[in-house]
């Protein structure tokens, strides 16, 4: 069902819209994919530029960017499946606790890929039993 709006309260939800959408129209271009179009999106980016988009709006950069991860950890269980490997229990992810160990690494490895540090975290989960892919 679609959300109901009183006169000019939408303009708040819009505006967050607009930031998101202007943060991913910056994210795109050459610095946002690897070679041979191993990937694409904000995860590509360095930890630098997630940590400056984090500095100038971290109300913006990171949902933003967690959206991104939590749709890479998604897709990573889809191709477990696929390939007949157990996916992971990606319900055992602490959200807040991963943006921190995501911050405090991109912090650390500025010149590390976005995308490292949550491949680090999805490796880290336990793995779902064989039959409840």
């Amino acid at each position: 069902m679609a959300r109901g709006y009183a006169r000019g309260e939408w303009r708040g939800d819009m505006k967050l819209v607009m930031a998101i959408a202007l943060l991913a129209c910056a994210s795109t271009g050459a610095a946002a994919v690897e070679p041979e179009g191993q990937g694409y999106g904000v995860g590509m980016h360095s930890c630098a530029e997630f940590a400056d988009a984090y500095k100038a709006q971290p109300a913006v950069a990171e949902p933003v960017y967690f959206l991104w991860a939590e749709g890479f950890l998604s897709g990573m269980n889809f191709m477990a499946t696929a390939n007949h490997l157990p996916a992971r229990r990606l319900a055992s992810i602490n959200m807040e606790s991963a943006k921190v160990e995501i911050r405090t690494y991109c912090d650390a490895h500025p010149l590390a890929p976005y995308y490292e540090v949550v491949l680090t975290i999805y490796e880290r989960l336990p793995a779902l039993p064989p039959n409840s892919n």
